[in-house]
């Protein structure tokens, strides 16, 4: 209360020269008898820029705990979230957990690690004491915060409701009739926009929630299907693809919302348990809904199978951001600046032509995705190319009150437009990711528009039915774009064939001839993307942290460096966000000379990241020597002196520890063909080196030798033999299959030579 007070008789909102005396006496307030630097804070924190090749500072830090940033009074915070983000990401290692943004009379709490764009609470100066337990994590005594805004209720938990929806719609067998895939996908699309509509006005006096009530009501009087579910909502669903306002009757009010959504309605009775389902959706509030949510939803709603080999993983915002901060914001903000760090040279005029010709860049500026998914780097992108348009707008606004030429401001706007969705393109194999992603940036538009400083057209939705297109990224034609980024799919080289079929294969090795055939499979999007940028474009890819290394570095980051690429931002290796239980490296590049510093976060061995701020960084994503280009000494062909270790192909081979010294106790005589199975992580890691597992290896003899060692071979029989029979069967059919589309198809016997030697191991290595 004495802070308020304080703050109300003494503070002008100065952020130069009132800062530091508002935070210290904000930290006694808190309870720091020595103000900040009594609780370890340090104001004007410097934070080496690689992109201004100088240092910034930041107002306030106090690692681990929280980095503030101030502005003066009445300054619109949201335009400088992206300089706050900046210098978050930028403290490492031990980076503060929670970020604040304040202009003297509102304070906006952050936690990047759960939400990147919508603050956990705004706190107004007024109202600080009946709202402390949000400040609680800088309590002297340190204690978990409270706010009194939580967004988890419309994420992952609701999440749950609609795919549990398009579960019983499509693929419950005790359904009749089962609704196919598509229209079951289309209508819970269909439903999430209606929910959504309605909690930001968009449709009239919670209609769809009153429509749901009265399903609910109905289904009272029927044992299972509610025949009026289709009568009530599909009505809905009809006049929200009618143009023009419904002028009368049950839905009046409702406007056209065309978008590409609701061109098919699909005449589906929903059952008494799927309007419960709904009903659950329809009173959380969808107004603050972060689209990552589909991400969610799409998951619950694909088989594990399909998951798997569609190297389906869905990405936390702060990991997106790692790609389009440098690929999109930071190029921006060079733009900006250097536009702005001018100003003084110029009249007030020019500086504002300069800005509308900036603008006009923006709004005709592109980005690809070219694995899409559910569309959630798209989402980033545009949400971080509303806020540079609003930060440039800003700028415009001041000038053009200064200079008397508003109108001109309106003019610009009415002939150029705004940015629009109209400027992001993807692409998805899987259908249902494809419509996910265009409704992900349609409701995209309408979150931005409530922050938004000019004036926007909410309905009719953007049509995104030829910008976000169902397709193989590798087999189709790319739009020119000016930045690409995304996350290819996770598939590894060894797997590739089993997953995709032998045709596949055939046809992939054929179009990238210049991609070693023992390249992963998100290196072939690292290659298509460097080939298709035109000059200084940028791109940021996820790959396999193999990106780095031998093969798939040859067909990636080698290729991109050795065509006018130079790698700007990257991210050596880093455990990726979600279920996919890989490590990942990132890169990102532009497509010509880069003049600025660039930034490697590299991982120690206590998963602490930390930055090198380089003029370099090497194809190996690495601070050591260069070996990329190194070549095999001549002396160490041949004889060959350097191996792989065996690889057994198969779990069936091996035997805990605890069961191999059981069996040669019985059997010392099997010691020939049993033995420690020893791994490179325990031979330097363990103590005395210690193998934990057995291997059977009859890598030295035939099926007779092999089957006088009864016990062991009976053990591989059983586990090891159906399933090698059965993947030489189906590589045989599909052998089969392919010549018989192309008699000169080249064809793989991979399974079927493991299969004739079924006993031995996969890779035994002899001529070890």
């Amino acid at each position: 209360i004495s802070f308020v007070e304080y703050c109300n008789k003494h503070i002008r909102g100065d952020e130069k020269g009132e800062a530091q005396i508002y935070l210290d006496h904000f930290f006694t307030a808190l309870g720091y008898t020595d103000g900040l630097k009594g609780a370890g804070a340090d104001c004007e924190y410097r934070v080496k820029d690689a992109r201004k090749k100088s240092t910034s500072f930041a107002d306030l830090v106090w690692k681990p705990r929280v980095l503030i940033e101030m502005k003066k009074r009445g300054e619109d915070l949201s335009i400088h979230y992206q300089q706050a983000f900046s210098y978050w990401q930028q403290l490492v290692p031990n980076r503060p957990r929670f970020v604040m943004l304040c202009n003297f009379d509102e304070f906006w709490i952050y936690d990047f690690d759960t939400d990147i764009y919508e603050p956990l609470q705004k706190v107004p100066l007024e109202k600080l004491n009946e709202n402390k337990d949000a400040f609680a994590f800088l309590f002297p005594v340190e204690k978990k915060p409270i706010f009194n805004y939580n967004r988890e209720d419309v994420t992952a938990k609701i999440a749950l409701q609609i795919s549990a929806l398009y579960n019983s719609l499509a693929k419950n067998p005790a359904r009749n009739p089962v609704v196919p895939i598509e229209d079951a996908m289309r209508y819970c699309l269909q439903c999430i926009l209606c929910l959504f509509a309605e909690d930001i006005e968009l449709l009239p006096d919670n209609i769809f929630t009153r429509l749901i009530e009265e399903c609910v009501e109905s289904g009272k009087q029927h044992d299972r299907k509610v025949p009026e579910s289709f009568d009530l909502i599909g009505g809905l669903f009809e006049k929200m693809n009618q143009p023009g306002t419904v002028q009368a009757g049950k839905y009046k009010g409702v406007e056209y919302f065309n978008g590409g959504l609701f061109e098919k309605i699909v005449p589906i009775e929903l059952e008494k348990r799927e309007i419960d389902l709904l009903e659950v959706a329809c009173h959380k509030n969808w107004r603050h809904m972060n689209p990552a949510i589909f991400g969610s939803i799409f998951e619950g709603t694909m088989e594990g199978d399909q998951r798997h080999e569609l190297g389906a993983h869905y990405t936390h915002e702060t990991d997106i951001k790692k790609i389009v901060d440098p690929v999109i914001v930071q190029p921006w903000k060079e733009k900006i600046d250097e536009v702005m760090d001018g100003f003084t040279a110029r009249t007030k005029e020019e500086t504002l032509e300069k800005l509308f010709a900036l603008h006009k860049e923006l709004i005709n500026y592109k980005v690809l995705d070219p694995a899409c998914g559910s569309g959630n780097f798209l989402f980033i992108a545009y949400k971080e190319l509303k806020l540079l348009e609003k930060e440039i707008f800003k700028y415009i606004l001041t000038l053009s009150t200064a200079t008397g030429s508003t109108e001109k401001f309106v003019q610009h706007k009415l002939k150029n437009g705004l940015v629009s969705t109209k400027q992001f393109y993807g692409i998805d194999l899987n259908p249902f990711a494809v419509e996910i992603a265009r409704v992900t940036l349609m409701i995209a538009k309408e979150l931005s528009i409530k922050d938004a400083v000019a004036n926007e057209e909410t309905l009719p939705l953007d049509n995104l039915d030829n910008n976000i297109i169902c397709a193989d990224a590798l087999f189709t034609e790319w739009p020119v774009v000016d930045a690409i980024i995304g996350n290819p799919p996770f598939q590894s080289k060894n797997k590739m064939q089993q997953e995709f079929g032998v045709e596949y294969m055939n046809k992939l090795r054929k179009a990238y001839p210049e991609v070693p055939g023992r390249a992963d499979f998100c290196v072939y999007w690292f290659y298509k993307a460097h080939k298709q940028m035109k000059p200084d474009s940028y791109a940021g890819l996820v790959g396999t942290n193999t990106i780095r290394q031998n093969y798939s570095r040859e067909g990636s980051l080698d290729y991109i460096v050795s065509n006018g690429g130079e790698i700007i931002n990257a991210y050596t290796s880093f455990k990726w966000s979600g279920e996919a239980a890989v490590f990942v490296s990132i890169a990102c590049w532009k497509k010509g000379k880069y003049e600025g510093e660039k930034s490697l976060y590299i991982d120690d061995k206590d998963a602490e990241t930390k930055r090198a701020v380089l003029t370099l960084i090497n194809s190996s994503l690495s601070l050591n020597a260069d070996v990329s280009g190194a070549e095999v000494l001549d002396c160490n062909k041949k004889p060959k002196k350097v191996f792989q270790g065996q690889t057994h192909g198969h779990e069936g081979f091996l035997l805990s520890k605890k069961d191999g010294i059981k069996t040669l106790k019985q059997h010392p005589e099997y010691k020939e063909v049993l033995k420690p199975f020893l791994t490179g992580d325990e031979l330097i890691a363990n103590i005395n080196s210690q193998a934990e597992r057995f291997v059977i290896d009859f890598i030295q003899h035939d099926i007779l030798h092999a089957s006088k060692f009864k016990e062991l071979y009976k053990i591989i029989e059983k586990k090891v033999l159906p399933d090698k029979e059965a993947k030489a069967k189906k590589q045989e059919e599909e052998n089969a299959e392919a010549i018989k589309k192309n008699p000169k198809a080249k064809v793989n016997k991979h399974h079927i030579n493991f299969f004739n030697s079924w006993w031995k191991l996969s890779y035994g290595r002899e001529d070890m």
